[in-house]
């Protein structure tokens, strides 16, 4: 402030600096104001001037520097979130397709078995569970191609067998309605009995009446694992009550029913015991149905059974049929009666089975009788033997149109019905097979269809 004299203009009477930054806020409107105590005072401004420092640059610089990362950052948070979001949706969209899925496969499954004619009771899993202890291991019965075979106790103390199908099992949805739908129908006395199943939480189960004394192998074989039981010894009798027993449940599968079934896995350790010894056969996760009238056999795309008891032709034709049951039946009488597993497997253009060439060549030389299980001690009736010894040889024979059916295979073993005749030597396995003039009492499974090349085994 300075008086209006020009001289004294350069020299302020008041003067202060000051930095009006840290009193004012970014914009502002500058005025003067003045007072003159009591006294009235007229003033009037006749020149002014005002500086201050230019600010702008900063503040432009920053905004700047401030929009550029905002431009950075909108578009890159906007993919994240969409990349998130689009990751979220995937993983919601693949999880209910995978529970509908699962949802889907129960539901196929529960009609497939709801719509047999017999439909056995489906039990929940954590019954189950119960039942066997979690899936004990000290509950184990046996294990299988395609399962675990435990034993239950249900909540009414009724013993069962409840078969686990593995889950990394590709087939084992396809095995659990074979088995349900397939024995679920089917009543016979020489049949393991089916009493339920379940599927739940993507585990397969089948539900069987218990077998006391287990399957068949245990009994002709334990001496290998050194665990014969007192009082179990197979003697002659109960062998053949064995055989003619389970000769019984084919023939009633082959031509008694009213589709035909086909087993596709006769074996010893698919025959069960029960408290009296009597034979029932079991495990049918690879029957499968046909039409009797018309077709005698199940196409298949790759071949199904267990190496030792499949007939060589299995290899050339794909598909099974009343012979390669009739085949494995008669592997399943010379493994019985001589005590003798079927031997090593087949190799490449060599069909051989060693209880097979080992009866054979007994056969041969007049000593048929001497391929009798020798734990035995001859005490076995050498008749009844021989004929079972040689119905197994003629239910192998390797032209299939020269073995027996199942329903003359139970005659002869019944007395009702004399022994075809077999050569004294093995003949060769010759494809294709040549059907003899005169079959009448042979199927036609084998006439019909192309040859189908295999190359993988599904044994069991």
């Amino acid at each position: 402030m300075s008086n209006q004299t020009g001289e004294n203009e350069r020299n302020p009477i008041i003067s202060m600096p000051l930095d009006l930054s840290s009193y004012l806020p970014e914009d502002v409107f500058v005025g003067f104001s003045a007072s003159t105590g009591i006294y009235n005072q007229l003033n009037c401004i006749k020149a002014w001037n005002f500086t201050s420092t230019d600010i702008g640059n900063y503040n432009e610089n920053n905004n700047g520097v401030s929009l550029l990362w905002l431009w950075i950052l909108i578009p890159i948070i906007s993919v994240l979130v969409m990349f998130l979001g689009g990751v979220f949706i995937c993983f919601t969209w693949r999880r209910k397709k995978k529970r509908m899925q699962v949802l889907d496969q129960d539901e196929i499954i529960e009609i497939q078995i709801q719509n047999s004619a017999t439909a056995p009771q489906r039990f929940q899993l954590k019954d189950l569970k119960r039942a066997t202890g979690n899936f004990d291991p000290k509950n184990i019965l046996g294990r299988g191609g395609c399962g675990v075979v435990f034993k239950g106790l249900l909540a009414d103390n009724k013993e069962v067998a409840v078969k686990r199908f593995f889950r990394d099992s590709s087939q084992g949805a396809k095995d659990l309605i074979a088995e349900v739908t397939t024995i679920g129908n089917l009543h016979h006395k020489n049949l393991v009995k089916l009493i339920g199943w379940c599927y739940e939480s993507n585990e397969l189960l089948v539900v069987y009446e218990f077998m006391p004394n287990g399957s068949l192998d245990k009994l002709i074989f334990c001496e290998e694992n050194g665990e014969i039981r007192e009082g179990l010894r197979l003697n002659w009798e109960i062998r053949h009550g064995i055989i003619c027993g389970i000769a019984q449940a084919l023939d009633y599968l082959h031509n008694r029913c009213q589709k035909r079934v086909l087993h596709r896995d006769i074996k010893a350790s698919n025959i069960m015991l029960d408290s009296e010894l009597n034979a029932q056969l079991g495990d049918f996760g690879l029957a499968r149905t046909v039409q009797v009238n018309g077709k005698t056999h199940h196409s298949t795309k790759e071949i199904a059974g267990t190496i030792g008891y499949m007939a060589p032709e299995s290899f050339h034709i794909g598909r099974a049929t009343v012979e390669t049951d009739v085949f494995a039946f008669g592997v399943l009488i010379l493994e019985v009666a001589c005590g003798r597993k079927p031997g090593k497997q087949y190799e490449e253009n060599n069909y051989s089975n060693r209880v097979i060439e080992y009866v054979w060549d007994m056969y041969k030389i007049g000593r048929i009788i001497d391929a009798i299980d020798v734990r035995l001690d001859r005490d076995f009736d050498e008749e009844q033997a021989e004929c079972v010894l040689i119905l197994g040889l003629a239910c192998c024979h390797p032209n299939p149109y020269e073995r027996p059916s199942m329903k003359t295979a139970l005659q002869i073993l019944t007395g009702e019905s004399v022994l075809p005749n077999i050569p004294t030597e093995k003949p060769a396995f010759v494809w294709p097979a040549r059907a003899p003039s005169s079959n009448e009492a042979y199927g036609d499974s084998l006439q019909e269809g192309q040859l189908t090349p295999i190359t993988v085994l599904s044994g069991r």
